[in-house]
């Protein structure tokens, strides 16, 4: 005997026929049984029990010379799965059928009505809709024979070693018509468990398979309905019990005041003691409940259920069948007040059918079509579903609609760009675009979404200028169809490309324009002005003005939290570009707060995992190296890579490189250089995978290689890692990153003053580096690094150098802190000292000039100091006493 919730399975033997028969007709219909019996004592018992609802399935046991003797049993007892008479075989049997029954208990979804404002779509929200969407594409396919046969190929291969269930799919294939689907559907399990165990599993490809019979079903359950109307008063109330799990119930809790539905067809009854015979008693693991549910049948109008008495097996039970596209609010959940048992109150809704048809008018707006067909697949790759829709779009392509083939390759190329597969993603977009163009007429604005996606993956594939081209090309068409939302998402995908060039500027105006059509044509508080809030902030934040990139990341913040669920993707991504500017800022405990903040929103929207979930603890992993909390970094890289490699094992992408990149760096830090070598060069390897040459990931992988062979003392392998960065920057298709270069160029240096013989060409390397770093927009991170090489040339005596250092160095903190910032001080103070050291080796005519020169800087550093009451204040006294003395 196995429990309705399956977390306990109890087996009980029995010797004697009629003893096994009572226990049998003793259990409440809410618990499941499985009959295992040799088939010789099989024929007097199933006479007692084969009628009784609790009995699911019945295995028999017989010799391979006794098989045909007992056959017929199959044509007398529709519950008997087999006759077996091996026994590896009769274990498989039985767990398979564990497993379908398991498949049969219901899953709830729930519906958040703030979002339909944004049409933005959750992983739930999702799958709250995705049934009725669905049940809307079947009764729009073509129902014909081949759709019946696909159905047929498929029941035949789930039984190809069953031959009574064979039988009776012949059966269905020679007899079947549309009036007979409910009958079909109540008296055999070969139909209602696998068709149940596809809708609970949203197995995309068998529920495909199943769309004849499904659209069938829904019709005759559509035509029975109107004979409820007219038999019942204007409200009645419908039951059906259950046992459910206490996760289960303390869902149901949690979301009283919501929309819910079941995922498939919901039985019920008009007999209250009928439901409650299948509540059973509660146990640790699972809670007794009866639902009750209210229906108007006069305002009621899209919310489908029929009575099935006459062809269930139980009629008695007053069967009622809701469709699977049924919506109810929920009422309440409380205790009953005489028995064990809770109570959960809940009445049919329109507001299902109403947020289905919203997000199709959505849609046909978005795509200039209207078809359901293609918004079921656009709705499962929205809500992460990628699989589904490729396997989804996979069936569609078989047999294509004309209309629809062109759009169906572009689906496909949004799920292979959404699983990081771009080379795919770019074949089946060009595809598409080629069909549009070949279209009569041309179907010109589909086609700027097209080019749109085109652009992205261009974008993310360092071909910037490509890229600009199919953004500005699906612009331009927008424009000459006066498309002004869309026309603000070629503003950004624009501004998102400028941005990754380095041309920051541009990037923020064509930001701002997008701003500004978004603020004038949608919603005051609209998640995409959210976005492209985040997204000004974000290129502030590579402009270095981190104080203006947190007021824009706090204002999107705060706006995606008045128009979307609090358990938002959006929302996570804002919270983790504050915890990136926050880092920027050296505020590492704030940053950590926030990162904490996202991944928590987002663990609870994936509880299986999630690639963005692997991103976000490398995020946090950065934070902790931010920190130089090492071992902590290592924690959060793993967690990553692990959830990554579980989730996506042959995928690289971006975040794939990132966390490599960040293993690397971690372990150049812990002098673990073959451990950092090692992640390097598997780093390098993704970054080719998804780049071109001359992309600045692959020059970023190739420097960190060079690092890594100089900490291991193999210089002549470093100089070579090296040259070949900076050969793959010279490639880059705009323009070469100064900053990658002076990096290069930095570490050429270093690697040449390592080996003492080179020395001068060394420190020639990285005052190159310098003079280029000069170049770039101000940063306190340039200055500290120019810091570092000027202390160098101040060591080996290069004091025009040092001194060339220190000032660029103090020229940028000016531009970056207040005039009074200790840092300022500090480059004084190095500035004083390295005219003290000239003076000692100048002639005597040049000696007043530095010493002036360094009193001068000594005092203002001193000035600075005083004020904030800083350590060195009696140090550069004495060393102003000391310049004094010498003068005098």
């Amino acid at each position: 005997m196995i429990g309705n919730g399956f977390n306990n399975r109890e087996f009980i033997y029995y010797n004697d026929k009629q003893t096994c028969a009572d226990y049998v007709q003793s259990i409440a219909k809410s618990e499941t049984i499985f009959l295992i019996s040799t088939a010789s004592c099989a024929i007097e018992i199933l006479s007692l029990i084969h009628t009784l609802r609790q009995l699911d399935s019945v295995f028999l046991f017989s010799t391979e010379e006794d098989y045909n003797k007992y056959e017929y049993l199959f044509d007398e007892y529709s519950k008997v799965i087999g006759i077996v008479y091996e026994l590896p075989k009769l274990f498989q049997s039985i767990e398979e059928n564990i497993d379908l029954a398991i498949k049969q208990i219901e899953s709830f979804q729930f519906y958040e009505q703030k979002q339909k404002s944004t049409r933005e779509l959750s992983k739930e929200a999702g799958s709250f809709l995705w049934l009725r969407l669905f049940k809307d594409v079947v009764l729009n396919l073509p129902h014909d024979e081949q759709a019946k046969q696909d159905m047929i190929n498929r029941l035949k291969e789930h039984y190809h070693n069953n031959s009574k269930q064979l039988k009776l799919i012949a059966k269905f294939n020679s007899e079947y018509n549309a009036d007979d689907a409910l009958r079909w559907y109540s008296g055999q399990p070969f139909l209602y468990k696998q068709l149940n165990r596809a809708l609970r599993t949203e197995d995309i490809e068998l529920l495909y398979a199943f769309r004849y019979f499904i659209a069938d079903l829904c019709k005759s359950l559509a035509k029975e309905y109107q004979i409820i109307k007219e038999s019942f008063d204007s409200t009645i109330t419908f039951y059906r019990g259950v046992k459910l799990s206490n996760e289960e119930v303390k869902k149901i809790k949690n979301n009283v005041g919501k929309l819910i539905s079941t995922n498939g067809f919901l039985s019920t009854s008009i007999d209250r003691n009928v439901a409650l015979a299948f509540v059973g008693e509660p146990t640790d693991n699972e809670v007794s409940i009866l639902f009750e549910i209210e229906c108007s049948l006069d305002t009621n109008e899209t919310v489908i259920m029929a009575m099935i008495s006459q062809y269930s097996l139980h009629p008695q039970e007053q069967e009622v069948l809701f469709d699977l596209d049924a919506a109810f609010e929920l009422l309440s959940v409380t205790e009953d007040e005489s028995s064990p048992m809770t109570i959960v109150k809940m009445r049919a809704t329109n507001e299902g059918s109403i947020i289905a048809q919203e997000h199709i008018e959505h849609h046909r707006k978005y795509m200039s079509t209207s078809g359901v067909v293609l918004l079921f697949g656009y709705l499962l790759a929205e809500t992460g579903e990628y699989d589904k829709c490729q396997k989804y779009f996979e069936c569609l392509l078989k047999n294509p609609n004309e209309d629809n083939i062109s759009f169906i390759y572009y689906y496909m190329g949004v799920v292979h760009s959404y699983k990081c597969e771009y080379e795919k993603a770019l074949q089946y977009y060009e595809q598409a675009y080629e069909m549009m163009m070949n279209s009569v007429p041309q179907l010109l604005k589909a086609s700027s979404f097209v080019l749109n996606d085109i652009g992205s993956i261009l974008q993310i594939q360092g071909q910037y200028d490509v890229a600009l081209d199919h953004h500005m090309r699906a612009l331009k068409i927008r424009q000459d169809y006066v498309d002004y939302i869309n026309m603000a998402v070629s503003l950004a995908n624009i501004a998102v490309t400028y941005n990754s060039k380095g041309e920051f500027q541009r990037a923020l105006n064509f930001f701002m324009k997008c701003l500004h059509l978004r603020e004038q044509y949608l919603p005051n508080e609209h998640k995409e002005t959210a976005s492209v809030l985040s997204n000004i902030g974000l290129v502030f934040n590579h402009m270095d003005q981190l104080d203006t990139s947190l007021e824009y990341q706090y204002k999107s913040l705060e706006m995606n939290e008045k128009c979307l669920p609090p358990q938002h993707e959006n929302i996570a991504l804002c919270l983790y570009r504050i915890a990136l500017v926050l880092t920027n800022k050296g505020k590492y405990d704030d940053a950590l707060d926030y990162h904490i903040r996202a991944l928590k929103i987002r663990e609870s929207i994936f509880p299986n995992g999630h690639i963005k979930i692997s991103n976000a603890l490398n995020n946090i992993g950065f934070v902790y190296y931010s920190k130089k909390d090492y071992v902590l970094t290592l924690d959060y890289l793993k967690k990553s890579l692990e959830m990554r490699e579980r989730l996506m094992p042959n995928i690289n992408d971006a975040g794939l490189l990132n966390t490599l990149t960040y293993f690397g760096l971690t372990y150049t830090k812990l002098h673990e250089h073959n451990d950092a070598l090692m992640y390097h060069t598997r780093a390098l390897k993704v970054s080719q995978s998804l780049f071109h040459n001359g992309h600045g990931k692959i020059t970023d992988c190739l420097t960190n290689i060079g690092i890594a062979f100089r900490e291991l003392k193999d210089y002549k392998h470093a100089f070579e890692y090296f040259e070949k960065a900076s050969k793959n920057e010279e490639l880059n298709t705009t323009k070469p990153n100064l900053f990658k270069l002076a990096r290069i160029y930095d570490n050429m240096g270093i690697c040449l003053c390592s080996q003492d013989d080179d020395m001068s060409n060394g420190l020639s390397y990285r005052m190159k580096a310098v003079r280029i770093i000069e170049k770039l927009s101000p940063c306190i991170q340039y200055a500290q690094w120019i810091d570092s090489i000027g202390n160098i040339f101040f060591e080996y005596e290069k004091y025009d150098n040092a001194l060339e250092c220190h000032l660029t160095s103090l020229n940028i903190r000016v531009q970056c802190f207040p005039t009074d910032h200790v840092d300022i001080a500090e480059n004084f103070m190095h500035i004083a000292d390295v005219y003290i050291e000239k003076e000692k080796i100048k002639e005597q005519e040049s000696t007043d000039k530095y010493q002036t020169k360094a009193l001068f800087f000594y005092e203002n550093a001193l000035e600075i100091y005083r004020k904030w009451k800083h350590p060195n204040v009696a140090d550069i006294i004495n060393k102003i006493v000391s310049v004094n003395k010498n003068t005098n």
